[in-house]
């Protein structure tokens, strides 16, 4: 099964019905907030809706449009799509992939990535995803192989995440061994891989990867 969480930064539900409709497996839509208009505009019906409703434009849903509505207070100390990645977390198996996530405000895009982190504390893989980005996490002692022909954009951006890391980067025009990454610095922005797979091995640390088009 395919977890799709929905959130409020939609700029095209064409992409939105897209995404949903190609996924060859069993899916699961849990909408955040406004999350649930765009998921009703796709054509598609969310299992469950969560969020405080702030940023709908229409309010909190009718029961009609999802299979469960879950209220939060506004006063919280997590967004609605923390709050859905736990339940999603709790309720579902398999790959999560987060949609309506990025651009907007720069607070909610960065609080976002860092959610990736709570997947490899879970044990689930989990992406961030636009029209031209797909964003995950690796930690220590993970390899992640990514084929060109399948890979989402030209570029390979990747980044230390809290802290250094130790990387080896094969397949790629500008390799890297056993690097230690310390951030501020761009030294890892827009690699290209050049082999039908390139490879990422993290010995140590955290490491954003990002694959990004044009």
């Amino acid at each position: 099964m395919i977890t799709f969480i929905v959130g409020a930064m939609i700029k095209d539900i064409e992409f939105l019905k897209n995404v949903i409709s190609e996924s060859s497996e069993a899916r699961f839509i849990i909408a955040c907030d406004k999350g649930y208009e765009h998921v009703i505009a796709a054509g598609a019906k969310p299992d469950v809706i969560i969020g405080d409703f702030d940023s709908a434009s229409q309010g909190e849903p009718e029961p009609a449009c999802s299979g469960k509505i879950i209220k939060l207070n506004p006063i919280k100390d997590d967004t609605d799509i923390e709050a859905a990645l736990r339940y999603a977390f709790d309720n579902t198996e398999g790959d999560i992939t987060i949609l309506g996530a990025l651009g907007g405000r720069v607070d909610h895009s960065l609080g976002n990535i860092a959610l990736l982190g709570m997947g490899l504390k879970e044990g689930r893989k989990v992406y961030l995803v636009d029209e031209t980005n797909r964003l995950q996490m690796i930690g220590a002692g993970m390899k992640l192989v990514i084929k060109k022909d399948e890979q989402y954009g030209k570029y390979v951006s990747v980044f230390p995440y809290y802290g250094s890391a130790v990387v080896t980067m094969e397949g790629f025009k500008y390799p890297l061994k056993n690097a230690k990454l310390e951030g501020f610095n761009t030294l890892t922005v827009s690699n290209e891989i050049v082999d039908t797979n390139a490879t990422i091995s993290l010995e140590c640390g955290y490491l954003l990867v990002c694959e990004c088009g044009e």
